[in-house]
């Protein structure tokens, strides 16, 4: 009888996991890919294109009319954080011109930066790479 309620809880916490690894993974994909688009988007448009990151959310943005304007926003789960190379991203003040923490060039020349995304223990790191390439590691 004890050993079936030992299973029984461990059935049941490892279910409990599984869902909870599933959105991480597809919030880690949805990050890769707007990197990818702001990449592909700066060397199409040949306008510089960025991500701006402002605590738990994260917007494409382009160079235009001498700003930087967001096309969209996307909002992490509260549980989700994230990080640009190893520091938590700065807090946009009110009132404050948002910048990128990533910057595409048009011409391809991207300094390197990695990203983080980490939940209960779980780290993706995702590698801007000078091409504009993403590298994603999940540790």
């Amino acid at each position: 009888m004890v050993t079936l309620s030992i299973i029984a809880v461990a059935t049941t916490l490892i279910l409990l996991t599984i869902p909870t690894r599933h959105v991480f993974k597809q919030e880690s994909d949805q990050l890769r890919e707007a990197l990818e688009q702001a990449a592909n988007r700066a060397s199409i448009t040949g306008q510089p294109a960025g991500l701006i990151v402002d605590g738990g959310s994260y917007s494409p943005a382009i160079w235009q009319n001498g700003a930087w304007r967001v096309l969209e926003s996307h909002q992490l789960p509260k549980d989700i954080s994230i990080r640009i190379d190893g520091r938590p991203p700065a807090l946009l003040e009110k009132g404050g011109e948002p910048a990128p923490a990533v910057i595409f060039d048009p011409l391809g020349h991207t300094l390197p930066v990695a990203i983080e995304l980490s939940r209960n223990g779980v780290l993706t790191s995702l590698t801007l790479l000078p091409d504009g390439n993403v590298e994603m590691d999940q540790r």
